[in-house]
């Protein structure tokens, strides 16, 4: 499964925070052996768990890490890890230069996967980078597409210039795989807490309006990708749109999410009509029957421009609906 490099490699001080909710002992044990192996190492590794039971804590205090307990139902993706931090930070008389994030189903799959992420920051200018994401074995094909597609083999930096040529991807960064100066992070008020979703690609906008740049290292890679069925793909696309909804200035300085979207299905297409798609090898092996994928492209991606049309408009809904139409569903429950 891994990649072996043999050196160990030196790379400035960083720590590495993952949020965990029940991974799965098996999974977790390999999570944490992936990283075990590592060239390039965390001086400290902070999980902030919602209350697993399944023996994540178990392992995890084995395996030496900083544990930090919170609630299911306080759980938010930008608050629970800016929570996290600080607590770390607080109990810490050497704070780190950088910090690596990963979620608990994001795999390292090779063993110099982090020093390859941090090689972004050998640019001063780099603010936050991440890293490719290859799509886990029995990935449906529009999930291995969709991470081909925003994952390519070419690494990148971008700055604030670049959103007339990039549009909304300009700002596109994910958390299941990324890292940040803390001194910049900490510059643009943290991760938010205040959104269901889209913390990383709204602290990567702060970024880039700050002046600072934002890398993309294809050459860091993890395993990560989710089979969602149609109510889940409806359920996320309708919190991204609730997302954009509370942050038009972004829609408004980088360009609409539709056109991005228009990318996305012009390229769906022309993989399934193409009998040589000039992509990564992983998508040959996952490529359906034409038919059957044109329906399912029309399908899937119905159900998802319906979710993100409604999450727009998630203020002129009853909240009732929005509590039903929500994957995150503590964001929307009152707090106590």
């Amino acid at each position: 499964m891994f990649k072996v490099t043999p050196q160990p490699i030196q790379k400035p001080q960083f720590w590495l925070l993952v949020p965990t909710f029940n991974p799965g002992v098996f999974a977790w044990k390999q999570w944490v052996q992936a990283l075990q192996i590592q060239n390039c190492k965390p001086s400290q590794v902070i999980v902030v768990d919602s209350g697993s039971t399944d023996g994540t804590l178990e392992l995890s205090q084995q395996a030496g890490f900083s544990v930090f307990h919170t609630l299911a139902k306080d759980f938010n993706h930008g608050g629970t890890r800016q929570w996290a931090l600080e607590q770390a930070l607080q109990l810490s008389s050497e704070p780190p230069e950088l910090l690596v994030l990963l979620t608990h189903d994001a795999f390292l799959n090779t063993d110099n996967a982090l020093a390859e992420l941090l090689k972004s920051f050998e640019n001063p200018k780099v603010a936050a980078t991440f890293g490719r994401q290859i799509a886990k074995e029995g990935a449906s094909w529009l999930e291995v597409h969709a991470r081909s597609f925003n994952y390519p083999e070419a690494s990148r930096t971008v700055q604030w210039e670049d959103k007339a040529r990039l549009g909304i991807k300009a700002c596109f960064l994910s958390n299941s795989f990324a890292a940040y100066r803390l001194k910049a992070l900490q510059q643009v008020g943290g991760f938010p807490n205040n959104f269901p979703l889209g913390e990383d690609t709204y602290t990567a906008a702060q970024l880039l309006k700050e002046g600072h740049h934002i890398g993309y290292q294809a050459s860091a890679s993890v395993y990560h990708s989710h089979n969602y069925n149609g109510r889940q793909d409806f359920q996320r696309m309708f919190d991204t749109g609730v997302f954009h909804a509370q942050n038009a200035w972004m829609l408004q300085s980088f360009g609409a999410a539709e056109g991005e979207g228009m990318k996305l299905l012009v390229s769906q297409w022309r993989y399934l009509t193409k009998s040589k798609p000039a992509m990564q090898t992983e998508i040959a092996a996952s490529k359906p029957n034409v038919l059957l994928g044109i329906a399912q492209l029309i399908s899937v991606n119905g159900i998802k421009w319906v979710g993100y049309k409604l999450g727009r408009a998630y203020q002129h809904l009853p909240q009732f609906l929005v509590n039903k139409f929500a994957m995150h569903k503590p964001y929307w429950q009152p707090k106590s």
